[in-house]
C-alpha cells in the first residue's frame, strides 16, 4: 500500500515474487516516478495498471505507467473511461500465479 498525501490517495502494488509479474491499482500521476523506481528496485515487470474508478489522477497515472513500461491499462466498462481492457463483473486479470 502506497500513499499520496496531497490527494489522500492510496495506490496498491501487487506482485508475484516468483515470476516478477506485477499490477498497480489506482496509480496517481504525481507519484508515477515513485512507482517506476519501486518496480525497478524490486525487479518487477508491470503487467497491468488498473483503476477501480474514473478519476483524472488515476487515469493519467495509468497512462503514464503504460507509456513508460508498455503494460496494459484496465478499468470497468461501466466507468465510461477508455483503457486497453474494459472489465465486466466476473472478469479476471491474471499475473504470475494469481
Amino acid at each position: 500500500q502506497l500513499f499520496e498525501a496531497q490527494s489522500c490517495t492510496f495506490t496498491y502494488l501487487l506482485a508475484d515474487a516468483a515470476t516478477g509479474d506485477a499490477v498497480v491499482i489506482d496509480p496517481v500521476l504525481d507519484t508515477v516516478p515513485r512507482e517506476l523506481r519501486l518496480l525497478r528496485e524490486l525487479g518487477l515487470s508491470l503487467r497491468y495498471a488498473v483503476n477501480t474508478h474514473c478519476h483524472a489522477d488515476h487515469v493519467t497515472g495509468s497512462g503514464a505507467l503504460c507509456r513508460a513500461l508498455g503494460c496494459a491499462s484496465a478499468i470497468s466498462r461501466a466507468s465510461g473511461a477508455r483503457a486497453d481492457l474494459l472489465l465486466r463483473g466476473g472478469d479476471e486479470l491474471r499475473f504470475g500465479a494469481f
